[in-house]
C-alpha cells in the first residue's frame, strides 16, 4: 500500500474516534479542529517517511498538544505575564520597568538557541510541535532543551536575586 492509501485509511478509519478524543479534551470547538488536523498532519509526515501510524500514536499526539497547551499557560502566568502586561501599562510603575529590563538582561545572557525556545514558547505562545517544525527538531528535542532553558533563566534569576511577580505575589 502507497503512503497516501496508508494515510487515507487511517484518516477514515480514525478521524471519528480522534475527534471525540480531541473534544474530551479541549473545550472550544475550533481548538479541536487545530488538534486533529496537526494530529493527522504529523501522522502524513511519519507515514511518508515510512513510519508506523495508529489511533493509539494520533491520540498521543492530541494528548502531547493539550499538554504543551496547559504548560504554556502555566509558563505564560510565570514568567510572561510580567514583560507582557508590564509593555502593554503605558503608566508602569518604576518597579515594573526595573523589573522588565531585569528580566530582559536576563533572558539576553541565556544562549541564542535557548533565548528563541524561551521566546517562541513561554512569550509567543508556539507550540512545541510548531517550534519542531520550525527548527526541523524533534517535539521531545524542544521539549528537553525548552527545560533546559528555562532552568537556565530561572538560575539566572536566583543568582540576581530577581523576584517574578504576578499581580502582588512573588513566583517562586
Amino acid at each position: 500500500m502507497s503512503p497516501h492509501e496508508t494515510y487515507e485509511a487511517l484518516v477514515r478509519t480514525s478521524s471519528v474516534a480522534l475527534m471525540r478524543h480531541a473534544e474530551r479534551l479541549f473545550p472550544d470547538e475550533r481548538d479541536v479542529e487545530d488538534a486533529v488536523a496537526d494530529a493527522f498532519e504529523q501522522a502524513w509526515r511519519a507515514i511518508d517517511g515510512g513510519g508506523v501510524v495508529n489511533l493509539s500514536w494520533l491520540m498521543t499526539c492530541i494528548d502531547n498538544r493539550r499538554r504543551d497547551r496547559d504548560k504554556r499557560e502555566r509558563t505564560q502566568e510565570k514568567y510572561a505575564g510580567v514583560l507582557v502586561n508590564a509593555a502593554r501599562d503605558s503608566a508602569m510603575r518604576d518597579e515594573d520597568v526595573e523589573l522588565r529590563v531585569d528580566l530582559g538582561r536576563m533572558l539576553n545572557m541565556l544562549t541564542l538557541p535557548e533565548r528563541k525556545l524561551i521566546e517562541l514558547l513561554d512569550l509567543d505562545g508556539y507550540t512545541a510541535g510548531e517550534v519542531a517544525g520550525l527548527l526541523g527538531i524533534s517535539q521531545a528535542a524542544v521539549r528537553k532543551r525548552h527545560q533546559r532553558a528555562r532552568e537556565s533563566l530561572e538560575a539566572l534569576l536566583v543568582a540576581a536575586d530577581i523576584g517574578l511577580k504576578a499581580g502582588d505575589d512573588h513566583v517562586a
